[in-house]
C-alpha cells in the first residue's frame, strides 16, 4: 500500500522537533470509513494523545466534506502542552464546523479519575507511543521521547483509561505496533488487557501498523 495519504486536508501547524507521520491522517480516513454510515450528529469523540490534533481534525474535516455533519462534542487529550496552540491553529485552519471541540492538556489516566469522562464517548481514535521505556534508544530531546515512549503513564492505564471512557455501544480505533525485536506482542496484550467485558479485533493495516477496534462485548 501506498504511504502517501490520497485523501489530503489541510496544512498542519506542529513543532518542527517531532513531525506527524502518514499514520495519523491515514487511520483518520480510514475510521470515517468505518463509520460513515452512522449517523454521528449526536455522537461524542475523543482524539486521545492527540498532539496538536491531526487525527480528530483530519476526521471532521472528512465527516464535514462527506457526510455534511460531525460529532456534537470533539475532546482532544494531550499530556504535552506544547502541542495546545499548534492545535489552536490547526482548528482555525480547519474552519467552521458544528462540533463543540475541547484541548484538554491532562494525562489520560485522569479519565479514570473524573467521572465526567466515564461512558462518555462514542468514538475514540488514538494514534499513542509505541515504545515502552527500555524498547529503543532515549533522544536528548525530553519532548521526543514522550511523543514516542510511554512515559507519563503506561500502556495498560490506556487501555484501562479507554475502557472507562467509551460509551456502552461505542467504538473505539488504535494503532498497535507489536515489537519483534523486543519480544512485545501488543495486541495478545491488549487482549488479556480487555477481557472479558471488551473485544479487540484487527480491521486494518496502516503501514505495517496494525489498525484495531476496541468495543464493549
Amino acid at each position: 500500500m501506498s504511504s502517501i495519504n490520497p485523501h489530503y486536508t489541510f496544512h498542519y501547524s506542529q513543532p518542527e522537533e517531532y513531525r506527524f507521520s502518514h499514520d495519523s491522517v491515514m487511520l483518520a480516513r480510514k475510521v470515517f470509513e468505518r463509520v460513515s454510515a452512522s449517523a454521528m450528529e449526536n455522537w461524542r469523540g475523543l482524539d486521545l494523545c492527540s498532539g496538536c490534533g491531526i487525527v480528530g481534525l483530519d476526521f471532521l474535516f472528512h465527516a464535514r466534506k462527506e457526510k455534511g455533519m460531525t460529532p456534537a462534542f470533539f475532546d482532544f487529550v494531550e499530556v504535552q502542552g506544547i502541542y495546545q496552540p499548534h492545535f489552536e491553529e490547526n482548528l482555525k485552519r480547519l474552519g467552521s464546523v458544528p462540533s463543540a471541540t475541547r484541548f484538554l492538556n491532562i494525562n489520560y489516566s485522569q479519565l479514570l479519575q473524573d467521572p465526567s469522562f466515564f461512558n462518555s464517548y462514542d468514538l475514540i481514535v488514538s494514534n499513542p507511543p509505541y515504545f515502552r521505556l527500555g524498547q529503543g534508544k532515549l533522544s536528548p530531546s525530553d519532548f521526543k521521547n514522550r511523543c514516542r515512549f510511554f512515559m507519563d503513564s503506561d500502556f495498560a492505564t490506556l487501555l484501562q483509561a479507554l475502557k472507562k471512557a467509551l460509551s456502552p455501544q461505542g467504538q473505539a480505533y488504535i494503532l498497535l505496533r507489536d515489537l519483534d525485536d523486543h519480544g512485545w506482542d501488543a495486541f495478545s496484550e491488549s487482549q488479556s488487557l480487555l477481557a472479558p467485558t471488551f473485544k479487540i479485533e484487527k480491521v486494518d493495516d496502516i503501514r505495517g501498523t496494525a489498525l484495531v477496534c476496541i468495543s464493549a462485548i
